[in-house]
């Protein structure tokens, strides 16, 4: 297993959300195909309508997620799945996904892969995840909405214009309870 530094951004919620991708991913793998970043999350809605989490995802933090199916995958010697979702404009991966990795070559292994012995199966994952992810503190909404705009007003200057871009992301990792400063960071980070 790896150690707990690969978690230190890793949210409960990416965790959950990333167990409701993963076997969708596979079944994409096997037929072949690809996705938009929202399509992926309109699919898991419409496969998971009980799981709140699922039905609150958007589509501007899906790329947070599949870091966590990515690591799923590296740890059992998988080929990357994430490849298989691309932007709707580029019809290319995310800059998250390209600046580090071959997104075709990557699609290449997935679709090449025998997909038929591999288990869905993420609750071990799940469960392994939840013991080293260390516990963040929920902010509802509203209250996150003003510790947003209270941090872009104190730091607009040094903040890049493409941050605006990333509001609904900024929100949703405060809401995860990373604090203004932190979810600034991420999203300028998930975003570069």
């Amino acid at each position: 297993m790896p150690n707990q530094v690969q978690y230190t951004n890793v949210t409960l919620v990416d965790v959950q959300l990333a167990s409701a991708y993963y076997p969708l991913l596979i079944d994409l793998a096997k037929h072949k195909h690809c996705l938009t970043y929202g399509e992926l999350v309109e699919r898991a809605r419409k496969e998971y309508p009980d799981r709140p989490v699922v039905q609150k995802a958007i589509a501007v933090s899906t790329g947070r997620r599949l870091d966590v199916v990515r690591m799923f995958t590296t740890e059992r010697e998988l080929p990357d799945l994430t490849s298989l979702i691309i932007n709707k404009g580029s019809g290319e991966c995310g800059i998250g996904f390209t600046r580090s990795f071959d997104p075709k070559a990557a699609r290449e292994e997935v679709f090449s892969f025998d997909w038929s012995a591999v288990t869905t199966d993420f609750d071990g994952f799940v469960k392994h995840t939840e013991t080293v992810i260390a516990p963040r503190k929920p902010v509802k909404e509203a209250k996150a909405l003003e510790l947003m705009a209270a941090h872009y007003q104190l730091h607009k200057a040094s903040l890049p214009p493409s941050i605006r871009e990333s509001r609904d992301q900024v929100v949703e990792l405060i809401m995860e309870g990373f604090n203004p400063e932190e979810a600034f960071a991420l999203a300028q980070q998930n975003n570069a």
